[in-house]
């Protein structure tokens, strides 16, 4: 009885055991389709920089020395050309003495039309003031020999005086007459001639106000070309504080004419990189903004970075024959030795679920 005890139980166990194994596998059997397996596209991609500097010049110079050599490092104020800008600097000189020249013209123009100004509305000009003087003195003496002429009229009414005497006084009224006209048409004369002064200056204003302008423009525009980050003297130097100098464009003794616009070199801050990757456009479906990337540089392949997907682009590319879809992706823990246009290795995570 004890012995058949014993094997029902171990029958019992068996059931038991057998009944967990089932339940288990089934359970795993539903589970196995909901994990989600991490997939990655594997691209290629190159580091690039973001910020490129072009150093151009668009003025008389001569190259006088080239201080860097491709692929070389610069800090921020590191000297990258030298240059001799005097017969620019002499044309900017001169562009500022016609400019000081054509400013005092037109003061003294200026200057010239406020005096006749005055002169006119406050009676200043001393030929003015002497013929209203004049007008003064003649209208005094004109009212004198009124006051006469009717005098003599009544001594001539009177019998008391000849027409001959009367009519030879008569004369020296109409003298007096005649200075008073003169001295008002002197007047008006000298006033008419101040004016046309006046008018002639007014014109002579207004065709130095537009030359004073044009200078100004130019002479701005001149200097403006030397007002830059990257001018430091007679130095063209690094304005960005970790750089690299690439595509140095001049050599020594090259000369530089105004109107050229050449560039001498450029320089790509390190610091502002990212990857530019290309994913064949049957992956791309996959590839979302924000995904996590694992970056290999081919430098050393040793070496893992992290970064994200900032950027895909919306239009396809053929290159190498084959159609790509540029994305552009950050680097998140930048260091020294990851430098422009390093190829690099990318995988771009992405997720799917794996049906049973």
């Amino acid at each position: 009885m004890r012995k058949l005890l014993t094997i029902g139980l171990i029958g019992l166990l068996i059931l038991s055991i057998s009944g967990c194994g089932k339940e288990t596998e089934k359970n795993e059997d539903e589970s196995a389709a909901k994990v989600e397996t991490k997939q990655v596209i594997e691209a290629f991609g190159t580091v690039k920089s973001t910020e490129v500097k072009n150093i151009t010049i668009d003025f008389l110079t001569v190259v006088t020395k080239v201080n860097v050599v491709e692929g070389q490092s610069v800090k921020k104020g590191d000297s990258l050309v030298s240059l001799d800008s005097q017969n620019y600097l002499t044309q900017i000189r001169n562009r500022e003495l016609e400019l000081q020249t054509l400013q005092r013209e037109l003061s003294g123009l200026s200057r010239d039309y406020e005096v006749n100004k005055l002169s006119l509305d406050k009676n200043t000009d001393p030929d003015i003031m002497k013929y209203i003087n004049d007008q003064k003195h003649a209208e005094d003496l004109l009212n004198i020999a009124m006051g006469d002429l009717t005098a003599r009229e009544a001594l001539y009414n009177a019998g008391a005086l000849s027409l001959s005497e009367l009519n030879e006084f008569k004369k020296t009224v109409n003298e007096k007459k005649k200075s008073v006209e003169d001295a008002v048409f002197s007047e008006e004369t000298t006033r008419k001639k101040i004016q046309q002064e006046m008018d002639q200056l007014k014109t002579s204003i207004e065709q130095k106000i537009p030359q004073i302008t044009s200078k100004e423009l130019d002479l701005k525009a001149m200097q403006e070309k030397m007002n830059k980050s990257y001018f430091n003297g007679n130095d063209v130097i690094a304005d960005v504080p970790n750089g690299v100098v690439t595509e140095i464009g001049c050599v020594q003794g090259d000369i530089i004419a105004d109107d050229e616009g050449k560039k001498l070199l450029s320089v790509l801050n390190k610091d502002s990189v990212v990857i530019e990757a290309d994913v064949a456009e049957e992956f791309i479906k996959d590839v979302r903004i924000g995904a996590k990337v694992i970056i290999n540089p081919q430098a050393d392949k040793a070496r893992t970075y992290n970064g994200k997907v900032l950027f895909i682009a919306e239009k396809a590319v053929l290159k190498n024959n084959e159609t790509i879809i540029p994305v552009r992706i950050s680097i998140e823990n930048l260091d020294s030795f990851l430098l422009p246009e390093f190829n690099v290795d990318v995988k771009i995570d992405f997720e799917s679920k794996k049906q049973s």
